[in-house]
């Protein structure tokens, strides 16, 4: 995924982790509502001072602006790990098995 799309979905959760909608979060950052749209669709990329703005806003370092680890729940964690279980042979499952009950 690129930097943009990345950067896009991150900040689109921390706005809405903040409670904001993108009308919101654009009048306090001094920008068109537009704007914040294109930035989380990924057809624009804040400037600095915008990304200065956004991270005081959001009361953010600007580094969890650029944090893109993906925020996934328990039921998805779940469902992926069980996906992933599918592709092991039978010993192998028997290990995993045995290590996860020793945790």
């Amino acid at each position: 995924m690129s930097l943009k799309k990345s950067f896009a979905q991150n900040l689109k959760q921390l706005r809405k982790r903040k409670g904001l909608t993108q009308e919101e979060l654009a009048e306090l950052v001094e920008v068109a509502p537009r704007h914040i749209s294109f930035i989380e669709t990924a057809r624009s990329f804040p400037s600095c001072d915008l990304l200065e703005r956004i991270s005081k806003v959001l009361n953010i370092e600007y580094a969890e602006l650029f944090n893109f680890e993906e925020e996934i729940s328990r039921t998805d964690l779940i469902k992926r790990i069980t996906l992933s279980l599918e592709r092991f042979d039978d010993e192998k499952l028997k290990y995993i098995y045995k290590m996860t009950n020793e945790l």
